[in-house]
Protein backbone atom coordinates (compact mmCIF):
# COMPACT_ATOMS: atom_id res chain seq x y z
CA UNK A 1 0.00 0.00 0.00
CA UNK A 2 0.79 3.43 -0.94
CA UNK A 3 1.93 5.90 1.84
CA UNK A 4 1.97 9.61 2.09
CA UNK A 5 4.71 10.61 4.33
CA UNK A 6 3.74 14.49 3.96
CA UNK A 7 0.79 14.35 6.82
CA UNK A 8 1.24 13.17 10.40
CA UNK A 9 3.78 13.21 13.39
CA UNK A 10 7.50 13.54 11.84
CA UNK A 11 8.85 10.85 14.32
CA UNK A 12 6.00 8.25 14.46
CA UNK A 13 6.41 8.25 10.24
CA UNK A 14 9.75 7.53 10.34
CA UNK A 15 10.23 5.07 12.90
CA UNK A 16 6.70 3.32 11.23
CA UNK A 17 8.32 3.57 8.06
CA UNK A 18 12.09 2.06 9.80
CA UNK A 19 10.64 -0.88 11.65
CA UNK A 20 9.96 -2.93 8.78
CA UNK A 21 13.66 -2.00 7.05
CA UNK A 22 15.45 -2.84 10.33
CA UNK A 23 13.62 -5.96 10.34
CA UNK A 24 14.20 -6.86 6.79
CA UNK A 25 17.72 -5.63 7.06
CA UNK A 26 18.47 -7.53 10.44
CA UNK A 27 17.32 -10.67 7.77
CA UNK A 28 19.89 -10.12 5.96
CA UNK A 29 22.75 -9.31 8.15
CA UNK A 30 21.12 -12.72 10.05
CA UNK A 31 21.80 -15.07 6.74
CA UNK A 32 25.46 -13.63 6.00
CA UNK A 33 26.01 -13.96 10.13
CA UNK A 34 24.73 -17.88 9.22
CA UNK A 35 27.21 -18.47 6.81
CA UNK A 36 29.87 -17.38 8.54
CA UNK A 37 28.51 -19.74 11.86
CA UNK A 38 27.86 -22.45 10.09
CA UNK A 39 31.52 -22.01 7.59
CA UNK A 40 33.37 -21.28 10.41
CA UNK A 41 32.19 -24.29 12.39
CA UNK A 42 31.57 -27.26 9.87
CA UNK A 43 34.70 -26.24 7.55
CA UNK A 44 37.17 -24.14 9.22
CA UNK A 45 38.04 -20.91 10.77
CA UNK A 46 40.52 -20.73 7.71
CA UNK A 47 37.67 -20.96 5.24
CA UNK A 48 36.03 -18.10 7.65
CA UNK A 49 38.45 -16.17 6.92
CA UNK A 50 38.78 -16.47 3.58
CA UNK A 51 35.69 -15.43 2.82
CA UNK A 52 35.79 -12.50 5.36
CA UNK A 53 38.88 -10.78 3.20
CA UNK A 54 36.64 -11.00 0.26
CA UNK A 55 33.82 -9.02 2.05
CA UNK A 56 35.29 -5.72 0.61
CA UNK A 57 35.50 -6.72 -2.45
CA UNK A 58 31.46 -7.97 -2.79
CA UNK A 59 31.19 -4.73 -1.10
CA UNK A 60 32.22 -3.34 -3.73
CA UNK A 61 29.55 -5.15 -5.73
CA UNK A 62 27.07 -4.31 -3.69
CA UNK A 63 27.55 -0.22 -3.87
CA UNK A 64 26.02 -0.54 -7.43
CA UNK A 65 23.47 -2.35 -6.43
CA UNK A 66 21.97 0.04 -3.33
CA UNK A 67 23.73 3.04 -5.18
CA UNK A 68 20.93 2.58 -8.25
CA UNK A 69 18.38 1.45 -5.70
CA UNK A 70 18.89 4.64 -3.87
CA UNK A 71 19.22 7.43 -6.98
CA UNK A 72 15.90 5.23 -7.99
CA UNK A 73 14.47 5.77 -4.76
CA UNK A 74 15.35 9.75 -4.47
CA UNK A 75 14.06 10.49 -8.31
CA UNK A 76 10.53 8.36 -7.55
CA UNK A 77 9.88 10.18 -3.86
CA UNK A 78 10.67 13.67 -5.18
CA UNK A 79 7.62 12.70 -8.18
CA UNK A 80 5.16 10.99 -5.44
CA UNK A 81 5.23 13.77 -3.39
CA UNK A 82 5.00 16.46 -6.10
CA UNK A 83 2.18 14.11 -7.69
CA UNK A 84 4.02 13.36 -11.01
CA UNK A 85 2.91 10.29 -12.11
CA UNK A 86 3.67 10.05 -16.33
CA UNK A 87 7.61 10.65 -14.73
CA UNK A 88 7.36 8.22 -12.23
CA UNK A 89 6.58 5.55 -14.80
CA UNK A 90 9.15 6.91 -17.35
CA UNK A 91 11.72 6.69 -14.68
CA UNK A 92 10.69 3.15 -13.33
CA UNK A 93 10.82 1.97 -17.25
CA UNK A 94 14.47 3.47 -17.62
CA UNK A 95 15.99 2.28 -14.68
CA UNK A 96 15.24 -1.29 -14.82
CA UNK A 97 16.62 -1.52 -18.68
CA UNK A 98 20.28 0.41 -16.68
CA UNK A 99 19.78 -2.96 -14.51
CA UNK A 100 20.14 -5.23 -17.10
CA UNK A 101 23.05 -3.14 -18.75
CA UNK A 102 24.75 -2.95 -15.52
CA UNK A 103 24.62 -6.28 -14.52
CA UNK A 104 26.19 -7.34 -17.59
CA UNK A 105 29.16 -5.07 -17.12
CA UNK A 106 29.80 -5.57 -13.83
CA UNK A 107 29.84 -9.71 -13.79
CA UNK A 108 32.28 -9.56 -16.74
CA UNK A 109 34.52 -7.11 -14.70
CA UNK A 110 34.55 -9.63 -11.69
CA UNK A 111 35.26 -12.45 -13.84
CA UNK A 112 38.38 -10.22 -14.98
CA UNK A 113 39.92 -9.02 -11.87
CA UNK A 114 39.04 -11.84 -9.25
CA UNK A 115 42.35 -13.63 -9.21
CA UNK A 116 44.49 -10.48 -9.51
CA UNK A 117 43.11 -8.58 -6.75
CA UNK A 118 43.25 -11.88 -4.44
CA UNK A 119 46.07 -13.63 -5.47
CA UNK A 120 48.17 -10.42 -6.32
CA UNK A 121 47.21 -7.11 -4.38
CA UNK A 122 45.68 -8.55 -1.38
CA UNK A 123 48.43 -11.48 -1.05
CA UNK A 124 46.29 -13.26 0.60
CA UNK A 125 47.73 -16.45 2.48
CA UNK A 126 48.38 -19.62 0.38
CA UNK A 127 45.90 -21.93 2.56
CA UNK A 128 42.72 -19.13 1.72
CA UNK A 129 43.15 -18.19 -2.14
CA UNK A 130 41.15 -21.06 -3.43
CA UNK A 131 38.25 -20.60 -1.06
CA UNK A 132 38.06 -17.14 -1.26
CA UNK A 133 38.39 -17.16 -5.43
CA UNK A 134 35.90 -19.76 -5.69
CA UNK A 135 33.14 -17.45 -3.33
CA UNK A 136 33.88 -14.43 -5.08
CA UNK A 137 33.75 -16.24 -8.36
CA UNK A 138 30.13 -17.77 -7.53
CA UNK A 139 28.66 -14.62 -5.41
CA UNK A 140 29.61 -12.13 -8.16
CA UNK A 141 27.46 -14.34 -10.79
CA UNK A 142 24.65 -13.41 -8.67
CA UNK A 143 24.82 -9.41 -9.34
CA UNK A 144 21.48 -9.39 -11.88
CA UNK A 145 19.86 -10.70 -9.12
CA UNK A 146 20.88 -7.85 -6.62
CA UNK A 147 20.50 -4.67 -8.81
CA UNK A 148 17.02 -6.19 -9.59
CA UNK A 149 16.15 -6.42 -6.09
CA UNK A 150 17.31 -2.72 -5.58
CA UNK A 151 15.42 -1.37 -8.44
CA UNK A 152 12.10 -2.51 -7.10
CA UNK A 153 12.81 -2.20 -3.13
CA UNK A 154 13.78 1.25 -4.19
CA UNK A 155 10.45 1.89 -6.19
CA UNK A 156 8.34 0.64 -3.48
CA UNK A 157 10.32 2.63 -0.52
CA UNK A 158 9.51 5.51 -2.58
CA UNK A 159 5.76 5.15 -2.34
CA UNK A 160 6.06 5.09 1.11
CA UNK A 161 5.68 0.94 1.29
CA UNK A 162 8.82 -0.81 3.79
CA UNK A 163 6.64 -3.73 4.31
CA UNK A 164 7.69 -5.42 1.04
CA UNK A 165 11.74 -5.96 2.01
CA UNK A 166 10.51 -7.68 4.72
CA UNK A 167 8.87 -10.58 3.25
CA UNK A 168 11.54 -10.50 0.33
CA UNK A 169 13.98 -10.94 2.79
CA UNK A 170 12.39 -13.22 5.29
CA UNK A 171 11.89 -15.65 1.89
CA UNK A 172 15.91 -14.92 1.25
CA UNK A 173 16.56 -15.90 4.73
CA UNK A 174 14.78 -19.33 4.56
CA UNK A 175 15.81 -20.11 1.11
CA UNK A 176 19.90 -19.41 2.74
CA UNK A 177 19.84 -21.05 5.61
CA UNK A 178 18.07 -23.88 4.47
CA UNK A 179 20.91 -24.31 1.29
CA UNK A 180 23.55 -23.38 3.71
CA UNK A 181 22.93 -26.39 6.10
CA UNK A 182 22.08 -28.59 2.87
CA UNK A 183 25.32 -27.67 0.95
CA UNK A 184 27.72 -27.33 3.61
CA UNK A 185 26.56 -29.59 6.06
CA UNK A 186 25.38 -32.61 4.31
CA UNK A 187 26.70 -31.93 0.82
CA UNK A 188 30.47 -30.84 2.30
CA UNK A 189 30.25 -28.20 -0.49
CA UNK A 190 32.66 -26.23 1.82
CA UNK A 191 32.86 -22.34 0.76
CA UNK A 192 31.19 -22.88 -2.59
CA UNK A 193 27.87 -24.43 -0.82
CA UNK A 194 27.73 -21.12 0.97
CA UNK A 195 28.36 -18.50 -1.99
CA UNK A 196 25.77 -20.97 -4.22
CA UNK A 197 23.23 -20.81 -1.51
CA UNK A 198 23.57 -17.15 -1.08
CA UNK A 199 23.09 -16.64 -4.85
CA UNK A 200 20.14 -19.12 -5.08
CA UNK A 201 18.73 -16.81 -1.58
CA UNK A 202 19.49 -13.74 -4.01
CA UNK A 203 17.34 -14.60 -6.83
CA UNK A 204 14.66 -15.69 -4.37
CA UNK A 205 14.59 -11.70 -2.79
CA UNK A 206 14.49 -10.86 -6.35
CA UNK A 207 12.02 -12.62 -7.87
CA UNK A 208 9.74 -12.32 -4.89
CA UNK A 209 9.98 -8.71 -4.69
CA UNK A 210 8.71 -8.60 -8.61
CA UNK A 211 6.03 -10.38 -7.71
CA UNK A 212 4.78 -8.25 -5.17
CA UNK A 213 5.40 -5.43 -7.83
CA UNK A 214 3.34 -7.00 -9.90
CA UNK A 215 0.43 -8.32 -7.41
CA UNK A 216 0.00 -5.25 -5.55
CA UNK A 217 0.94 -1.84 -7.56
CA UNK A 218 0.63 -2.82 -10.96
CA UNK A 219 0.60 0.76 -12.29
CA UNK A 220 4.11 0.58 -11.14
CA UNK A 221 5.35 -2.23 -13.38
CA UNK A 222 7.73 -1.14 -16.41
CA UNK A 223 6.55 -0.58 -19.45
CA UNK A 224 7.94 0.01 -23.22
CA UNK A 225 5.45 2.74 -24.35
CA UNK A 226 7.37 5.38 -21.10
CA UNK A 227 11.01 4.15 -22.82
CA UNK A 228 10.69 6.86 -25.31
CA UNK A 229 12.06 9.15 -22.07
CA UNK A 230 14.61 6.18 -21.17
CA UNK A 231 17.52 8.91 -22.26
CA UNK A 232 17.01 12.09 -20.08
CA UNK A 233 15.42 9.46 -17.25
CA UNK A 234 18.83 7.37 -17.15
CA UNK A 235 20.53 10.88 -16.70
CA UNK A 236 18.50 11.90 -14.35
CA UNK A 237 19.13 8.56 -12.36
CA UNK A 238 22.82 8.86 -13.35
CA UNK A 239 23.20 12.12 -11.39
CA UNK A 240 21.89 11.02 -8.70
CA UNK A 241 22.91 7.64 -8.24
CA UNK A 242 26.63 7.90 -9.72
CA UNK A 243 27.57 10.18 -6.29
CA UNK A 244 26.06 7.84 -4.02
CA UNK A 245 27.51 4.69 -6.02
CA UNK A 246 31.15 6.72 -6.21
CA UNK A 247 31.18 7.33 -2.54
CA UNK A 248 30.58 3.87 -1.81
CA UNK A 249 32.54 2.30 -4.43
CA UNK A 250 35.40 4.35 -3.21
CA UNK A 251 35.29 3.33 0.29
CA UNK A 252 35.33 -0.47 -0.59
CA UNK A 253 38.01 -0.23 -2.96
CA UNK A 254 40.07 1.85 0.45
CA UNK A 255 38.61 -1.43 2.00
CA UNK A 256 40.18 -3.68 -0.14
CA UNK A 257 43.76 -1.46 0.78
CA UNK A 258 42.93 -1.55 4.38
CA UNK A 259 42.33 -5.52 3.39
CA UNK A 260 45.52 -6.07 2.29
CA UNK A 261 46.89 -4.25 6.09
CA UNK A 262 44.75 -6.84 7.57
CA UNK A 263 46.23 -9.35 6.05
CA UNK A 264 49.68 -8.34 6.67
CA UNK A 265 49.19 -8.82 10.75
CA UNK A 266 48.74 -12.27 9.97
CA UNK A 267 45.81 -14.86 10.48
CA UNK A 268 44.29 -14.26 13.73
CA UNK A 269 43.89 -10.61 12.39
CA UNK A 270 41.99 -11.54 9.30
CA UNK A 271 39.80 -14.14 11.56
CA UNK A 272 39.40 -11.31 14.40
CA UNK A 273 38.58 -8.81 11.46
CA UNK A 274 35.88 -11.24 9.59
CA UNK A 275 33.91 -12.26 12.61
CA UNK A 276 33.79 -8.57 14.16
CA UNK A 277 32.59 -7.41 10.82
CA UNK A 278 29.42 -9.59 11.15
CA UNK A 279 28.62 -8.15 14.74
CA UNK A 280 29.68 -5.33 13.46
CA UNK A 281 26.72 -5.31 10.41
CA UNK A 282 24.22 -5.90 13.45
CA UNK A 283 25.11 -2.97 15.65
CA UNK A 284 24.87 -1.11 11.99
CA UNK A 285 20.95 -1.83 11.34
CA UNK A 286 19.03 0.99 12.89
CA UNK A 287 21.10 3.76 11.39
CA UNK A 288 21.52 2.29 7.92
CA UNK A 289 17.52 1.68 8.24
CA UNK A 290 17.08 5.50 9.66
CA UNK A 291 19.13 6.33 6.53
CA UNK A 292 16.65 4.70 4.02
CA UNK A 293 13.72 6.04 6.36
CA UNK A 294 14.75 9.89 6.07
CA UNK A 295 15.82 9.79 2.86
CA UNK A 296 11.58 8.67 1.31
CA UNK A 297 10.80 11.11 3.84
CA UNK A 298 12.77 13.86 2.71
CA UNK A 299 12.16 13.03 -0.60
CA UNK A 300 8.25 12.94 -0.95
CA UNK A 301 8.24 16.12 1.89
CA UNK A 302 10.82 18.21 -0.36
CA UNK A 303 8.33 17.62 -3.47
CA UNK A 304 5.49 18.56 -1.51
CA UNK A 305 7.29 21.71 -0.50
CA UNK A 306 7.15 21.20 3.31
CA UNK A 307 10.75 22.32 4.55
CA UNK A 308 9.98 22.62 8.06
CA UNK A 309 8.70 19.39 8.58
CA UNK A 310 11.56 18.50 6.38
CA UNK A 311 13.37 19.73 9.44
CA UNK A 312 11.31 18.04 12.34
CA UNK A 313 11.74 14.85 10.57
CA UNK A 314 15.76 15.19 10.58
CA UNK A 315 15.68 16.67 14.32
CA UNK A 316 13.43 13.69 15.27
CA UNK A 317 14.90 10.62 13.80
CA UNK A 318 18.73 11.62 14.91
CA UNK A 319 17.56 11.53 18.29
CA UNK A 320 15.80 7.83 17.81
CA UNK A 321 19.33 7.09 15.95
CA UNK A 322 21.73 7.82 18.89
CA UNK A 323 19.44 6.49 21.81
CA UNK A 324 19.28 3.17 19.97
CA UNK A 325 22.72 3.34 19.01
CA UNK A 326 23.63 3.71 22.64
CA UNK A 327 21.42 1.07 23.75
CA UNK A 328 22.91 -1.20 21.19
CA UNK A 329 26.95 -0.51 22.29
CA UNK A 330 26.41 -1.11 25.77
CA UNK A 331 24.53 -4.33 25.10
CA UNK A 332 27.24 -5.66 22.68
CA UNK A 333 30.36 -4.67 24.72
CA UNK A 334 28.64 -6.60 27.46
CA UNK A 335 28.64 -9.51 25.47
CA UNK A 336 31.60 -9.21 23.46
CA UNK A 337 33.24 -12.47 23.72
CA UNK A 338 30.08 -14.72 23.70
CA UNK A 339 29.35 -13.10 20.24
CA UNK A 340 32.51 -13.16 18.26
CA UNK A 341 33.47 -16.90 19.86
CA UNK A 342 30.14 -18.19 17.81
CA UNK A 343 32.44 -18.02 15.28
CA UNK A 344 34.98 -20.46 16.53
CA UNK A 345 37.51 -17.72 17.39
CA UNK A 346 39.68 -18.19 20.01
CA UNK A 347 43.14 -16.92 21.63
CA UNK A 348 45.23 -14.13 19.54
CA UNK A 349 41.76 -14.25 16.98
CA UNK A 350 39.20 -13.54 19.78
CA UNK A 351 41.56 -10.70 21.26
CA UNK A 352 42.37 -7.95 18.64
CA UNK A 353 38.43 -8.81 17.16
CA UNK A 354 37.32 -7.92 20.64
CA UNK A 355 38.89 -4.94 20.77
CA UNK A 356 38.31 -3.69 17.36
CA UNK A 357 34.28 -4.44 17.96
CA UNK A 358 34.45 -2.71 21.90
CA UNK A 359 36.70 0.33 20.51
CA UNK A 360 33.74 0.54 17.49
CA UNK A 361 31.09 0.29 20.19
CA UNK A 362 32.42 3.62 21.62
CA UNK A 363 31.66 5.37 18.80
CA UNK A 364 28.85 4.29 17.05
CA UNK A 365 26.73 6.80 17.94
CA UNK A 366 29.08 9.17 15.89
CA UNK A 367 28.49 6.73 12.48
CA UNK A 368 24.47 7.01 13.56
CA UNK A 369 24.50 10.73 13.46
CA UNK A 370 26.78 10.83 9.45
CA UNK A 371 24.57 8.02 8.79
CA UNK A 372 21.60 9.82 8.81
CA UNK A 373 22.29 13.27 7.84
CA UNK A 374 23.46 11.28 4.88
CA UNK A 375 20.44 9.73 4.04
CA UNK A 376 19.06 13.96 4.46
CA UNK A 377 20.64 15.42 2.26
CA UNK A 378 20.42 12.60 -0.43
CA UNK A 379 16.90 12.42 -0.12
CA UNK A 380 16.85 16.16 -0.75
CA UNK A 381 18.52 15.66 -3.74
CA UNK A 382 22.06 17.01 -2.92
CA UNK A 383 24.10 13.69 -3.27
CA UNK A 384 27.45 15.12 -3.46
CA UNK A 385 27.93 16.30 0.13
CA UNK A 386 27.57 13.05 1.85
CA UNK A 387 29.89 11.19 -1.18
CA UNK A 388 32.46 14.31 -0.21
CA UNK A 389 32.48 12.74 3.74
CA UNK A 390 33.05 8.97 2.42
CA UNK A 391 36.14 10.28 0.76
CA UNK A 392 37.16 11.94 3.87
CA UNK A 393 36.50 9.31 6.24
CA UNK A 394 38.37 6.56 3.66
CA UNK A 395 41.17 9.05 3.61
CA UNK A 396 41.78 9.87 7.07
CA UNK A 397 41.10 6.05 7.95
CA UNK A 398 43.86 5.22 5.61
CA UNK A 399 46.34 7.97 6.44
CA UNK A 400 46.21 7.30 9.74
CA UNK A 401 46.21 2.71 9.66
CA UNK A 402 49.28 3.39 7.79
CA UNK A 403 51.19 5.74 9.55
CA UNK A 404 50.44 3.65 12.71
CA UNK A 405 50.99 0.42 11.24
CA UNK A 406 55.07 0.54 11.88
CA UNK A 407 55.01 2.07 15.30
CA UNK A 408 54.03 0.28 18.44
CA UNK A 409 50.26 0.77 17.75
CA UNK A 410 50.96 -2.56 14.94
CA UNK A 411 47.75 -4.23 14.05
CA UNK A 412 45.73 -2.02 16.54
CA UNK A 413 46.17 0.79 13.46
CA UNK A 414 42.90 -0.84 11.61
CA UNK A 415 40.96 0.29 15.01
CA UNK A 416 42.59 2.99 16.09
CA UNK A 417 42.10 5.15 12.93
CA UNK A 418 38.21 4.87 12.75
CA UNK A 419 37.25 7.25 15.78
CA UNK A 420 38.94 10.16 14.09
CA UNK A 421 37.63 9.38 10.69
CA UNK A 422 33.80 9.16 11.75
CA UNK A 423 34.31 12.16 13.75
CA UNK A 424 35.33 14.46 10.64
CA UNK A 425 33.30 12.48 8.58
CA UNK A 426 30.08 13.61 10.74
CA UNK A 427 30.62 17.13 11.17
CA UNK A 428 31.21 17.53 7.45
CA UNK A 429 27.52 16.17 6.76
CA UNK A 430 25.89 18.25 9.84
CA UNK A 431 27.48 21.38 8.95
CA UNK A 432 25.87 21.02 5.42
CA UNK A 433 22.73 20.23 6.54
CA UNK A 434 22.82 23.41 9.04
CA UNK A 435 23.92 25.44 5.82
CA UNK A 436 20.47 25.23 4.46
CA UNK A 437 22.13 24.57 0.67
CA UNK A 438 20.54 21.43 0.17
CA UNK A 439 16.72 22.98 -0.53
CA UNK A 440 18.43 24.38 -3.76
CA UNK A 441 18.89 20.64 -4.96
CA UNK A 442 15.22 19.60 -5.51
CA UNK A 443 14.62 17.86 -8.81
CA UNK A 444 10.85 18.82 -9.22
Amino acid sequence: MKKDMTVGQEWKTVLVFSLPMMGASLLQVLYNFVDSVIVGNFVSATALGAIGLTSSMTWLLVTFCTGLGSGTSIAVSQYFGAKKEKEIREVIASVFLVAIGLSLAITLACFLIAKPLIFGFLQTPEEMRGDSLTYYLIYSSGIIFQLLYNVTYGILRAHGDSKGALIFLLISSILNVALDCLFVIVFHWGVAGAAVATVIAQAGSAIASLIYLYKLYPDLVPSRKYLYAWKPRALLISRLSVPIIFQSMISALGFIVLQRLVNSFGSASIEGYAAMQRIEQIAHIPANSFNVAIASFIGQNIGAKKLERVKNGYRATVRMGVLISVMIAALVILLDQNLLGMFNIAGESMRRGKEHLDLLMLFIWVSTISNITCGFLQGAGDVKIPAASGFVNLGVRLALSYLLAGTAVSFRCIYVSMPPAWIIACLLVVFRYRSGKWKNYRIT
